[in-house]
Formats: structure tokens, C-alpha cells, sequence
């Protein structure tokens, strides 16, 4: 019978001490991925919880009693707590324990983000305990995988950031004709259009062909007043007149971008396209423009608008 007992708290104190060994009091989790992106893009919609609703892969609800927006997932509710310089502060909780955890933006090169999210759970000396804090701290784990993963999806597509794709191609129009006009208001259709029409009556009158669809470029001089200048390449040089003048290029590469839409939602493109080019690093070597694909002046539903953006770059 001493024999047996005494095997019995042999065995015992080694599953004590195996508990020890191969679970630790101190759980360290670290979830690390690389996103295909800008750090200013990841920044700034993981760093907004106004636009985690955008792509969190839980429920999102509103606390009033704390005064905060909780995000939900795998039986855990995330809290951001603090914003730091590329990092911030997330409370990581469910009905077992709470957590402080954070995740660390490390800008690689211009367009490489590592991503850490990083946490230390205190497991205690009760050998129970440590085993199901760490069975939940892996459950954890893998949530935290789903997250980053969800995370890493949203943030690497431009039109969930910049709200367009862009991207690269070469310009072929090397011969322009150009007018321009000043008006109190952002120019109408009609305004547009009728600047268009001399450009193209000019063209037929000299005998030369268009190249290409009509380009259109808006500047706020100032409160009051909006430069308009339109464009249509031509096949061979034509000296312009009092009104009409013509440019030579050579062929440059372009950043661009499609655009469905209206007048504003084309101004909101350029926007975002000089954003997108002040985060990769990219620079102008001329004024941007717009292609007018769709013939404004005969599809009155600006829903059904297509215009593409062109930024002049090196």
C-alpha cells in the first residue's frame, strides 16, 4: 500500500512539475504579418476606430455605459484604449480574464508595413489555472490571426483606401491643342463643352484629327474664381490662334486612375491621387488632368460619367 502511495505522489509531482515546464506563468503571444502597403495608409484607417467598422470581421456596437466602441469577436471584445506614434494600446477581454495587448506599425521600405500585434498574459503559480489560460490563450491567438488577416485584406486594396486603383501607364499624346477660360463658378457642363467645341471647330478647320478624348484641368485661382483649361491631341502641329495655343511632349509615364461619377466625385479622386502619391513618394512633373471619356454634354445621369485622371510623374 506505501508502495503504491508512494508511486502515486511520485507521479503526481512530475505531472505537477510537467505543468511548470511546458506551461510557463508568463504567456507571451505575438502575432506578426507583413502587409503590401504605405505606413500612412495603415495608419490611417487602423489608427481611426471610425473606420474599423470597414473592415472588422466580428460585430461592432457602441457602450454607453462606457462611453467607447466595442469590437467583438471569437467570444473576446477588443477596446482600443491608447494611440501612439505608429502603435496603439488594445484591451483584450472576455468573462476569464482581461488583457492589455499592442500593436507596433513598422514601416519596412515605401510600400512594406510589418504589423505586430503583441500581448503578455500573467498565467499565476495555480497549475490549473495556467492550464486553461493557456488553452485560452491560444484560442486567442487564433483569433488573432483572423483579425490581422482581416486587417491586412482591407488595407491592401487602394480602392478601400484611396477610394480608386491606381496605376502606371504611358502617355502617346505628344501634340495639344489648348484653350482656357476663367469663371466666377466651378465650370458647368455647358462651359466645359463650349470650350471643347472651339477646340474641335479649329481642328476641323485646319485640316487635323483627334487623337484621343477632350482633357480638362480646374484651378482655384482663388474664392472667386476657377482657371479652366481643355486640351484635345492632334495628329500633327497646329500653330493656335489669339485664343487657341498649341503644346509639344514628349512621351511621359502617368499615374492614373478610372473614375465613375460626377464632377465632385472626379475633384475627390485628384485628391486622393495626390495623397496617394505623397505616400509612395511619387512626384508631379505636371498639372494632373482629366479624361472625358463619356461625352458630358450628352449623358446628362453623371452616374453613368467616365473619366480618367492623369498625374504627370518621372
Amino acid at each position: 500500500m506505501k508502495k503504491w502511495l508512494i508511486v502515486l505522489i511520485v507521479l503526481s509531482g512530475l505531472l505537477l512539475a510537467s505543468v511548470y515546464i511546458f506551461f510557463p506563468g508568463k504567456i507571451v503571444i505575438s502575432q506578426i504579418q507583413k502587409f503590401n502597403c504605405n505606413i500612412h495608409s495603415v495608419t490611417r484607417f487602423l489608427m481611426n476606430e471610425n473606420k474599423w467598422n470597414k473592415w472588422w470581421p466580428g460585430n461592432v456596437k457602441y457602450d454607453s455605459v462606457i462611453n467607447k466602441t466595442e469590437f467583438e469577436y471569437g467570444q473576446n471584445t477588443y477596446l482600443i484604449n491608447e494611440y501612439k506614434y505608429n502603435a496603439m494600446s488594445i484591451q483584450i477581454k472576455n468573462k476569464n480574464f482581461l488583457v492589455n495587448s499592442s500593436i507596433y506599425f513598422i514601416p519596412l521600405n515605401v510600400d512594406t508595413v510589418q504589423v505586430e500585434w503583441k500581448y503578455t498574459l500573467v498565467a499565476g503559480s495555480n497549475p490549473f489555472s495556467r492550464i486553461r489560460l493557456h488553452s485560452l490563450a491560444k484560442k486567442i491567438h487564433h483569433n488573432l490571426i483572423d483579425i490581422i488577416k482581416s486587417m491586412k485584406a482591407f488595407v491592401e486594396k487602394q480602392v478601400n483606401v484611396y477610394g480608386v486603383n491606381f496605376y502606371e501607364t504611358m502617355s502617346h499624346d505628344s501634340t495639344l491643342v489648348v484653350t482656357k477660360s476663367t469663371y466666377s463658378n466651378y465650370p458647368s457642363t455647358t462651359q466645359v463643352y463650349n470650350l471643347i467645341s472651339e477646340l474641335k471647330k479649329y481642328i476641323a478647320d485646319e485640316g487635323a484629327k483627334e487623337n484621343n478624348f477632350p482633357m480638362l484641368n480646374v484651378k482655384r485661382l482663388n474664392e472667386a474664381e476657377f482657371e479652366t483649361m481643355v486640351a484635345i491631341s492632334v495628329n500633327k502641329y497646329l500653330p493656335g490662334n489669339n485664343k487657341i495655343f498649341s503644346r509639344r511632349f514628349v512621351p511621359w509615364k502617368m499615374q492614373a486612375a478610372d473614375v465613375i461619377g460626377g464632377s465632385y466625385t472626379v475633384e475627390d479622386a485628384l485628391k486622393q491621387m495626390k495623397i496617394y502619391m505623397n505616400d509612395y513618394q511619387k512626384r508631379a512633373m505636371a498639372l494632373p488632368f482629366q479624361s472625358l471619356v463619356t461625352d458630358r454634354s450628352k449623358q446628362p445621369d453623371t452616374l453613368k460619367w467616365i473619366t480618367r485622371i492623369y498625374t504627370p510623374i518621372p
